[in-house]
């Protein structure tokens, strides 16, 4: 006689079609999150409208809501996750919770429905949001990052249902906005009072337990020079000048090298379940004001990583933040114009992250589940950013990230997840489930 794990297993492999059609589905809304957080992406709330219709069909009580963005940012300021700034008007959260039988252990299923802008439509070799399946792989907007998981959750509680397998415990579906740009859709979920016993997030893992990610900085970095004619013979830097910013520009990149170098040998900056040391990517410069004149300014964009051992008192990056302030400070002493005229950081965001003790007892249960589903069960790092941080932290669910795809295949041209992996994500989801709630 076959095991419930063996019978879920068999029915996920024969609802692939329904999976991808699923995906297919979320990856056709344009959810586009937008630069200027106060406006709406095209396709946000369509996409949240079509989960709560499909989670409705099951049986979950839901609440769909634009967060109150400033209301969030007085009650959490200085907190991860309270962004200044944001607002929710036609950015709907979701959520939703299946009632148990009673006396079980719950779990919350959650993921982001916000995807980057596909940039120039010529690196793409289909339209990245009419999804096309091909060799085994979906293509489109979000494949990978993170429509591709939340379409595992989805159906995985749905064929749960079908086999009619009782829950004790509560299954709580979240879907938010506001992931791609400081994750203030989660910290609004949280405050909903959406928790569970333990948690998902789908974000992609390669079908890898992470109970671990990064936190990040972004922060600019400004240099001022002093602008003048380029094609002059220049004044000295200590009267008229002028100084040419973007020369400046270059000392500050080598010693952002340099720090890089340091931190890969420093064991705060290391982390066993990682690939890398934390870094400090230049992700955009911009310098200069006209073809024939010195740049008079410059700014550098960094993405900073650090890992949860580093938290300062409010669990934040302020500790790697006065790290970094420091480092460029000493770059400046080195040159008698900056000495005078030093960098400043200005920062932009620092998204907390966290981490699940393996001996945490829901990390045994799912690894066992991800076992029966014929994956690996070794623990990995998820090198970038995720939300686990805020109900992790915030919420007292303990969460960890687990999703469908090559996360390298996030925010590329030609983004793609295989079909395989959409199955063998499902089934995990859905064997982890049952064993937790049961």
């Amino acid at each position: 006689m076959p095991s419930i794990e063996e019978i879920i297993a068999a029915r996920v492999e024969a609802t692939a079609d329904r999976i991808v059609a699923t995906l297919s589905d979320l990856v056709a809304f344009p959810s586009i999150v937008k630069s200027n957080p106060k406006d709406a992406g095209p396709g946000e709330r369509d996409c949240q409208l079509y989960l709560q219709k499909r989670i409705e069909a099951l049986g979950f009580s839901t609440d769909l809501w634009d967060p109150d963005g400033p209301a969030l940012y007085e009650k959490y300021k200085g907190r991860a996750g309270a962004n200044k700034g944001r607002t929710f008007e036609g950015r709907p959260n979701l959520g939703g919770v299946l009632k148990g039988t009673g006396g079980g252990r719950s779990i919350m299923l959650t993921g982001h429905i916000d995807v980057v802008p596909p940039g120039a439509a010529g690196h793409w070799t289909t339209d990245p949001f009419q999804p096309v399946l091909k060799d085994g792989f979906l293509h489109g907007r979000g494949t990978v990052d993170m429509k591709g998981g939340v379409a595992c959750m989805l159906v995985a509680v749905e064929i749960l249902k079908e086999l009619d397998i009782p829950l004790s415990g509560d299954v709580v579906f979240t879907t938010v906005v506001d992931e791609e740009i400081g994750g203030m859709g989660s910290l609004a979920m949280v405050d909903r009072g959406f928790h569970a016993d333990a948690g998902i997030m789908t974000e992609p893992t390669a079908n890898k337990i992470a109970p671990l990610c990064h936190g990040i900085l972004w922060g600019k970095i400004i240099i001022d020079g002093i602008g003048g004619h380029a094609e002059l013979t220049p004044n000295a830097w200590y009267s008229s000048g002028p100084v040419d910013a973007v020369q400046l520009c270059r000392q500050i990149l080598d010693g952002i090298d340099i720090l890089n170098r340091r931190w890969m040998f420093d064991p705060r900056k290391n982390h066993p379940l990682m690939d890398l040391p934390n870094q400090i990517i230049v992700t955009q410069m911009s310098a200069g004001e006209h073809p024939s004149s010195m740049a008079g300014r410059g700014e550098i964009i960094i993405d900073a990583q650090y890992l949860p051992s580093e938290h300062d008192e409010f669990k934040l990056g302020g500790n790697v933040k006065r790290e970094i302030e420091e480092h460029i400070a000493n770059v400046c002493q080195a040159d008698p114009y900056l000495r005078k005229h030093p960098a400043r950081i200005e920062w932009i965001l620092d998204a907390d992250c966290a981490e699940i003790p393996s001996d945490n007892p829901f990390v045994g249960v799912f690894q066992q589940a991800v076992k029966d589903a014929n994956l690996s069960p070794v623990l990995s790092g998820f090198g970038a950013h995720s939300d686990i941080g805020l109900p992790t932290g915030l919420g007292n669910t303990p969460t960890v990230n687990f999703g469908p795809g090559d996360p390298a295949q996030a925010h590329q041209p030609n983004e793609r997840v295989s079909v395989r992996d959409l199955v063998d994500c499902t089934k995990a989801i859905a064997i982890a489930v049952e064993k937790w709630c049961r």
